[in-house]
């Protein structure tokens, strides 16, 4: 299943390749929570996208960035505004609206952004070494045919296989449909690590369990029988687990769809590189 090592490894380098330029290339559309600012979500009828940017124009002197979410509902993003200016703009609004129901308000400062975002990576720079170091640990009584380090390299790259994937995607769509890279995300991301290595450790275990079964035959003909032994067990997880994302797309709301569509890719993303990227970098790690 996995035995053209070469064809797999070069399939994943061009992925995260690809998703790399991708990123390089559009850039994320940061969310206030990175960038600092206002977001506000308002219900409003009678007024166009361009009235409402006027009223920002003259209220705060600000430009901003909308969103419709749902009818009559938007999304408004802008630098950061002050509790006078928020209650001004709300009044203009009903001036000449009438009818305003403000959903949420949010306001946050630059430097509260930038402290969040120098947390989001340290907490994902944090995960990815705990992983090396604790399948270092698990897996090593496999040393006598793999060094027991190279199994949290090679589940390391599976990881940021699917973190690229995950974020090229969301770049993609921030690109065309303004959708926002914040701390939904990041949250969403460390759900994916932790989704994808677990699929990834299945594969690894039942390597281990065949290796000291048998003692015997080829690496790659080890690898490819655990691979086997647990495709069945991966997709049916994989599945149950989409099965309850999509009734959450479906029935949980503007608020937590961008959230769930991240864990959905990375469902796919992280069954796939439990199978296809990991194994075939452990062989080749192995080899060398």
């Amino acid at each position: 299943m996995i035995k053209n090592i070469k064809l797999w490894l070069n399939v994943s380098a061009a992925t995260i390749v690809v998703c790399i330029i991708l990123i390089a290339y559009i850039r994320p559309n940061w969310g206030i929570d990175f960038t600092g600012g206002s977001l506000m979500e308002v219900r409003v009828e009678g007024i166009s996208e361009s009235d409402i940017r006027d009223i920002f124009r003259d209220a705060s002197g600000a430009e901003v960035r909308l969103q419709k979410s749902d009818e009559g509902v938007y999304i408004i993003r802008t630098s950061a505004l002050s509790e006078n200016v928020h209650q001004k703009i709300l009044s203009i609004m009903k001036e000449r609206a009438g009818a305003v129901e403000e959903q949420r308000f949010e306001s946050i400062g630059p430097t509260i952004g930038k402290d969040l975002s120098n947390k989001a990576m340290i907490a994902i720079g944090i995960v990815l070494v705990s992983l090396v170091v604790y399948l270092a640990y698990t897996f090593r009584q496999s040393s006598k045919i793999i060094s027991a380090w190279k199994f949290g390299i090679a589940a390391v790259y599976a990881l940021i296989h699917d973190l690229c994937v995950v974020m090229a995607v969301f770049v993609v769509l921030g690109k065309f449909y303004q959708v926002p890279i914040d701390t939904m995300f990041v949250t969403a991301s460390l759900a994916i690590l932790g989704y994808s290595v677990n699929d990834t450790i299945v594969v690894f275990q039942r390597l281990k369990m065949t290796w000291l079964k048998e003692k015997s035959g080829s690496l790659l003909e080890i690898l490819d029988t655990a691979v086997k032994g647990v495709l069945t067990r991966s997709l049916n997880t994989s599945i149950t687990t989409l099965l309850v994302l999509i009734a959450l797309l479906v029935l949980g709301g503007t608020t937590i769809t961008w959230f769930v569509l991240a864990i959905m890719i990375g469902t796919v993303a992280g069954t796939y590189s439990s199978i296809f990227v990991a194994p075939p970098l452990l062989y080749y790690l192995a080899k060398k």
